[in-house]
């Protein structure tokens, strides 16, 4: 019982902090679009605030590789007290680490991406 709690927690926790990380990534990196007159006035400040979404971001991939492989260690242990109990055979294919490490991968170049348009289309005139 106590493994499936631990189970239930990180899965849980890591879905809470990709959606945390998502929303303020792109709070972050609206921040240009908001009032395009701040941009205006702020100049090239107004690139602080997409670049912390990429540093978020960046962040966040390292945390989630900790994260994720301390839950492969207790999915791992899960999956081999079902087998064990006979009560569900598993494959030993377990994507979940690849599809959270590519999101917030694609989600740090996306922001990467921003930050370049911010500069080079709104900062150049």
């Amino acid at each position: 019982m106590m493994l499936w709690d631990e189970y239930k927690y990180r899965h849980d926790h890591i879905w809470q902090k990709l959606f945390q990380i998502t929303i303020a990534v792109v709070l972050l990196g609206s921040v240009p679009y908001l009032k395009p007159e701040i941009t205006q006035v702020l100049k090239g400040w107004i690139l602080i605030a997409p670049l912390l979404g990429t540093v978020l971001s960046l962040i966040s991939l390292v945390l989630m590789h900790f994260e994720l492989t301390l839950f492969g260690k207790i999915v791992r242990a899960h999956r081999a007290h079902q087998e064990k109990l006979g009560l569900i055979q598993h494959s030993r294919h377990n994507y979940f680490r690849y599809l959270v490490m590519t999101y917030v991968s694609f989600l740090m170049l996306v922001s990467m991406a921003n930050v370049a348009v911010v500069r080079l289309l709104w900062l150049a005139t």
